[in-house]
């Protein structure tokens, strides 16, 4: 990249990807040190897949205007936001799991 040209969005996905992906291994070595409790760890996971899954849409969108990129490309960013999107759900309802179990403790 030359230093005035602006970068792609496929490079500002791709850093936007790399910035989720450390921030899930930073929140899971938290919760293996006992800093975060069960739900807030499930609770950050799930706005990190969150995050990563509106990183993927950008790309998609990008892709589809882009009538250069091959089908099978547009497809497989679609496949990976769809999986944040079901990871970013399932966290969700793990938290909601750890809080009840967390509730139901102290009933």
């Amino acid at each position: 990249m030359v230093p005035h040209d602006r970068p792609t969005t496929a490079e500002l996905v791709h850093a936007g990807l790399r910035r989720c992906a450390a921030a899930r291994r930073q929140v899971s070595a938290r919760y293996d040190r006992g800093a975060v409790t069960a739900t807030e760890w499930a609770d950050a996971l799930a706005a990190l897949h969150a995050r990563e899954a509106r990183w993927w849409s950008v790309l998609a969108c990008t892709a589809v205007a882009d009538h250069t990129i091959p089908l099978v490309y547009v497809a497989a960013v679609s496949d990976a936001e769809a999986a944040a999107v079901r990871a970013a759900a399932d966290w969700a309802h793990t938290a909601r799991e750890y809080t009840g179990t967390a509730v139901a403790r102290v009933a």
